[in-house]
């Protein structure tokens, strides 16, 4: 996470990507759906500091699990394994 960016402007930044759907982020964070969409739409301004904490962590888990993720592997497809 880059340091000269707020918390809330690293949640923004990921929740406005929309490379993820906002329900597994809810289903996955913790954070309601309902709040997370507000967020989201900027419906609420000054969200609760362990509503940020928790969207951050879980972007913040997303990029490491992204950058330390082995080259993408072709999985067999189990119709052409029978085949063989």
């Amino acid at each position: 996470m880059d340091t000269s960016t707020t918390i809330y402007e690293f949640v923004m930044t990921h929740l406005r990507a929309k490379a993820i759907p906002q329900k597994q982020i809810a289903r996955d964070s913790g954070v309601p759906f309902s709040t997370l969409s507000k967020i989201a739409q900027g419906a609420v301004k000054d969200p609760g500091v362990h509503t940020v904490q928790r969207l951050a962590d879980y972007f913040a888990n997303q990029s490491q699990a992204k950058a330390s993720a082995p080259y993408p592997v072709a999985v067999a497809d189990p119709a052409q394994q029978s085949a063989a």
